[in-house]
């Protein structure tokens, strides 16, 4: 699943009302106006300190005469987190800005960010919006002082609350994600090699046919699909089922190179388009025709996948074995993997888990979750998917934290491979997949952890996105899953041998490392790095 809009579809055109906002703003300052001094608002008191000062302060860690009164209302550790909200740099460019203001997910992200200035949001929310895009003009990387340095009024209000809450973000999700893979490999001891997973990703001898098709889904929908049967399977040697979910603003193909190469080792294998969250159903999102669905993914990605285990049975009949289904899933397909497999929705803990978002003092950054905290006022009546008929899972970045509670993904009794990237900032590995790995009770049950992984890295196709967000060697990455399903599924599908039997263990090539975990708990992650005591 490609999850931020900003980074996977063609730009077109700011908003007329992003344009308008913007213009307003700029409108009610002097030509050429840009910040000169901050106020730093502590509860009940606060400080004024120059725009120079600051920028000092988080370019280089100087505190100058104008700064210290201010920096004595904060613990050194707070300290440090104000300077990570304000230093921490991403690469932007103007355009990518621009296109992430005019998505619905930018804009909620927008209206958090906006809660670092004290000022109401419709005067923050577009100064903002003006800085961001400015900023990005400005530096190759943009981090909160330079969008600061280019706020259109002199005098800027800050509320420091806020602003501590951003630097804490900010570390959980780049300053921790960066030493993960590191701790993760002491945490446990010292990994065992793992399998060669260049040889298990080898194709096989088997041919097989594609058959594209479509057939009528829930709510009169038509899903379009695609099967791989090999010419081998028959009645009395039925072959098991491989089906795979994309992601959101993605289509099937992404992930069909690993269906072709479980097909060529005997698998039949099954892939489709959600007919609300593919790549052509996000177009008319960009267009302004349509939203982002919320909640339609939670309950009918689920049924379709089903729907199209059902229509296997019908066109195939006994040449596929149909008790037998392996599941593949990436990022919003993750989730709708992970729901098949039992995790039943919770939808107080959503609500619950989404407060901060409402918050003043608060700032919520994890696209994920401000993505998931979009869907509570239109909560579905189902809370379980489970499909009997899937046996294993390999679910890759999925979107699982918070609308799948502890108490929820305790009901996951079948294995799951679950893949998260160390560099994922669209679903977080510690928010996303490592905290909620802890709750998986099947002993089978494995973490994989990418070193260097992205959100992208293992989805086939092309697109000018930036690079921090394609990653490194993805045919490196596509390489490593198809080694990773065809030993995952032919263990568990097939009662194959156990490729993944150590309590920890490295596999692949540099600068894709995996790192693969059987079982760990919130206490140990806790003890490996002291920020993670931050995330539960």
């Amino acid at each position: 699943m490609r999850f931020l809009l900003i980074f996977h579809s063609p730009f077109r055109t700011l908003s007329l009302g992003l344009l308008a906002s913007i213009s307003g703003v700029l409108g009610t300052a002097s030509p050429g106006s840009t910040a000169e001094q901050v106020r730093l608002q502590f509860h009940q008191f606060s400080r004024e300190v120059s725009i120079s000062s600051l920028a000092k302060f988080s370019r280089s860690g100087e505190v100058d005469p104008t700064l210290r009164p201010a920096l004595r209302y904060l613990k050194p550790a707070a300290q440090q987190r104000l300077r990570t909200a304000l230093s921490r740099s991403v690469p932007l460019t103007p355009s990518t800005a621009a296109k992430f203001l005019s998505t619905d997910l930018g804009k909620s992200a927008l209206r958090q960010l906006a809660k670092v200035m004290a000022q109401p949001p419709e005067i923050a929310e577009p100064a903002l919006s003006s800085a961001l895009i400015l900023g990005a003009a400005k530096v190759s990387a943009l981090s909160f002082i330079d969008v600061l340095e280019t706020y259109p009024t002199p005098l800027v209000p800050i509320n420091v609350a806020a602003l501590l809450s951003l630097g804490k973000e900010l570390k959980q999700q780049f300053d921790l994600q960066n030493t993960l893979f590191t701790q993760l490999s002491q945490m446990l001891g010292q990994p065992s090699n793992g399998p060669a997973l260049d040889k298990l990703a080898a194709p096989g001898d088997e041919s097989f046919k594609e058959t594209p098709f479509q057939f009528k889904g829930s709510e009169s929908r038509m899903i379009t699909a695609v099967a791989y049967l090999p010419n081998s399977a028959t009645p009395k040697s039925p072959s098991p089922l491989i089906v795979i979910a994309p992601g959101l603003d993605t289509d099937m193909n992404v992930l069909l190179y690993a269906g072709k190469n479980l097909a060529s080792h005997g698998y039949a294998v099954a892939a489709l388009d959600f007919p609300f969250t593919s790549k052509t159903a996000i177009k008319a999102v960009i267009k302004g025709t349509s939203k982002i669905p919320a909640p339609n993914s939670w309950y009918l990605q689920p049924l379709s996948v089903s729907e199209l285990i059902n229509e296997v049975e019908l066109r195939w009949g006994k040449r596929v074995n149909s008790d037998q289904v392996g599941a593949i899933g990436q990022s919003l397909g993750g989730y709708t993997v992970m729901a098949l497999a039992g995790a039943e929705l919770d939808w107080d803990h959503l609500v619950k888990s989404c407060e901060p978002m409402d918050d003043p003092n608060s700032v919520v950054l994890d696209p994920a979750v401000v993505w998931q905290c979009d869907a509570p006022s239109q909560v579905v009546e189902n809370k379980s998917f489970r499909d009997p008929r899937i046996k294993a899972v390999l679910a890759i970045n999925p979107v699982t934290n918070p609308i799948f509670s502890p108490a929820t993904l305790k009901k996951v009794n079948i294995p799951i491979l679950m893949i998260s990237g160390s560099n994922d900032i669209i679903a977080p590995p510690i928010s996303q997949q490592i905290i909620p790995f802890t709750s998986l009770v099947n002993s089978d049950s494995r973490l994989v952890l990418q070193n260097k992984g992205t959100h992208l890295s293992f989805l086939n196709g092309k697109g000018k996105f930036p690079k921090f967000i394609l990653g490194p060697d993805r045919p490196l990455a596509r390489l490593e899953l198809k080694g990773l399903a065809k030993a995952w599924f032919n263990h568990h599908l097939r009662s194959g041998a156990d490729q993944f039997s150590s309590k920890s263990s490295l596999m692949g090539s540099t600068p894709l490392k995996l790192l693969m975990l059987s079982t760990f708990s919130l206490e140990q992650l806790n003890s490996a790095e002291q920020g993670l005591r931050e995330f539960p």
